[in-house]
């Protein structure tokens, strides 16, 4: 019985030490990393999942320096963004090395909705814009 009790705590920390060091890691990145416009390469659909989620492999590129990077990666991203990265698009993403890469999707100021945000629909028609009243003096 006692190993059950010793398991299931090994099994707890390390899921919770996990989830601090995926939130450490993308602190350091958002924190450090610097912002690239990287055109997709190569990317394809690695996974699926019930959640709207899926894992992507892709491979982007960028000049600098007067040369062209290249990095490679896995990502998992919501479903609804698999259509900003398809091949021969661009996206903005955050790079600190090649193994500490963030895809940015949504670069609204804070209190603003994205046009991607999770409350709008790819398929909704656009909002009907109105001229603002006009002011008689």
């Amino acid at each position: 019985m006692l190993f059950v009790y010793i398991f299931s705590a090994a099994i707890a920390v390390g899921t919770v030490s996990y989830i601090i060091h995926l939130s450490l890691r993308d602190r350091m990145i958002d924190a450090h990393g610097r912002d690239i416009r990287a055109l997709v390469e190569d990317v394809r659909r690695v996974a699926e999942y019930d959640g709207g989620s899926i894992t992507i492999e892709y491979r982007l590129s960028w000049h600098e320096d007067g040369e062209t990077k290249y990095v490679e990666g896995r990502e998992t991203i919501l479903a609804r963004r698999s259509s900003q990265v398809q091949k021969g698009c661009e996206v903005d993403i955050k790079y600190l090395d090649d193994d500490h890469i963030s895809f940015v999707f949504d670069k609204c100021p804070a209190g603003q909705p994205s046009v991607l945000s999770s409350h709008s629909s790819a398929l909704s028609p656009p909002a009907e814009r109105r001229p603002p009243p006009s002011r008689s003096t």
